[in-house]
């Protein structure tokens, strides 16, 4: 296009200077024509200029942009949004991961929430004993409630007699967010040897976190279940020790739904010497035998230790490793009873003060049920505090009890 305008200019030199009159009118078209390439011309430059500027904004880090209206644009994304909170050109991809499912952004590894899942299994005592479910919606369930009545015998010939009543009730989990939050400096996103560093400080930090609150809310958590169709019950509590404690006698056939079964029992004989092994025994012997298979007893460090402790009247240990009757750290048996230790679980001082369960016996897997509300929730945001990157986790999760006849409470008294 220039050696075009440099013609028409050299052509209207020659004819400016010609004395023919029709000669000059054309020079005035000439100018008209040089206008219309130049115009030309200053658009092709735009049009690259413009595309030059975004493959540098497409291969440019976000630290590289200096533009605040896009740091303000993708910060609002960011919470709007979640992990899909960039467009293209806003953040490279390799920086910003918007392919993944759960894990959602910069420095953590697609395999975290199932390690996560896995990790807090072992950490929490509950959620390793009982069943867990992954839901994506409400979670309800039909609950049996055996009123009165047992199978009955009958004559060959004679008629069959309607004697046995069941009833059933509706359960609908709440639930409640469990979160934690790391804050770490912005350096690390940029720094290759410390990514896969940071990813296992944070999956430490927040599993630690995350299972002794969720163990917490297994044990004393005060989140509502609704019930329908219960005589006396409209909701149970999340929380194990935060249920309603019966009154009266109980039996292996105790079976009051809503209503968790306490059993009582001294922690110490009349001689002072240590009773809660018979505390065991008493209690164990109130749950049913469907359930006695698969029974745990869920004890504090406190309890494990006095039961350790106690002697007989000769003065001789209860516990001796030859015997088997208590082994194993952390957990074992109790006179074949198994045992896991949870930290979260009162002291036998608390117990006997409060009135307040110390153990808890049940086959979890039929008893308590928890469910977990989709996985684990991940928000990255580098940009609302310079120099910094925040991580944020949430888990929703919820439990109830579903079988009441499946599990015990050991309330211990004084002597």
């Amino acid at each position: 296009m220039n050696e075009n305008i440099q013609k028409l200019f050299d052509e209207l030199a020659t004819k400016a200077n010609s004395a023919d009159a029709v000669t000059k009118a054309e020079v005035q078209t000439l100018y008209a024509e040089i206008k219309s390439l130049q115009d030309k011309q200053a658009d092709q430059e735009a049009q690259i200029e413009a595309q030059n500027e975004l493959l540098a904004r497409k291969s440019a880090t976000k630290s590289q942009t200096v533009d605040a209206t896009d740091d303000l644009r993708a910060a609002k994304f960011a919470f709007v949004k979640g992990r899909h909170a960039v467009t293209d050109g806003d953040i490279k991809a390799d920086e910003f991961s918007r392919t993944v499912n759960v894990e959602g952004g910069h420095t953590i590894p697609t395999h975290f929430d199932s390690e996560i899942t896995r990790a807090l299994s072992k950490a929490s005592p509950i959620r390793a004993l009982a069943r867990v479910l992954s839901v994506s919606g409400n979670l309800e369930r039909i609950i049996k409630v055996k009123t009165s009545g047992a199978a009955v015998t009958k004559a060959e010939k004679a008629a069959y007699e309607l004697n046995t009543v069941d009833t059933f009730a509706k359960l609908r989990w709440g639930f409640a967010d469990v979160t934690d939050q790391q804050r770490h400096t912005a350096w690390v996103s940029d720094e290759p040897e410390s990514v896969l560093n940071l990813a296992q400080e944070l999956q430490d930090s927040m599993v630690l976190n995350i299972s002794e609150k969720e163990s917490d809310q297994f044990l004393n958590g005060t989140t509502q279940n609704n019930v329908e169709d219960v005589a006396g019950v409209t909701s149970t509590r999340m929380g194990l020790l935060a249920q309603t404690l019966s009154t009266g006698t109980v039996n292996k056939f105790t079976d009051n739904f809503g209503v968790l079964a306490k059993v009582e029992a001294p922690a110490v004989n009349g001689d002072g010497t240590g009773a809660l092994s018979d505390a065991v025994l008493v209690l164990r012997s109130t749950l049913h035998s469907n359930y006695l298979a698969g029974a745990v007893l869920v004890i504090s460090s406190d309890f494990e230790l006095k039961v350790m402790q106690e002697k007989d009247k000769n003065g001789r240990p209860v516990w001796a490793p030859a015997d088997a009757s208590i082994s194993g750290l952390p957990g074992g048996t109790i006179y074949g009873v198994r045992y896991v230790v949870d930290d979260m679980m009162p002291t036998v001082a608390e117990s006997v003060a409060g009135a307040k369960p110390a153990a808890i016996l049940a086959d979890f897997k039929k008893a308590y049920t928890i469910a977990d509300y989709g996985t684990m929730k991940w928000v990255v945001d580098p940009i609302t505090e310079p120099q910094f990157v925040k991580y944020s986790a949430r888990r929703r999760t919820g439990a109830a009890i579903v079988d009441y006849k499946a599990i015990r409470a050991l309330v211990l008294t004084a002597a």
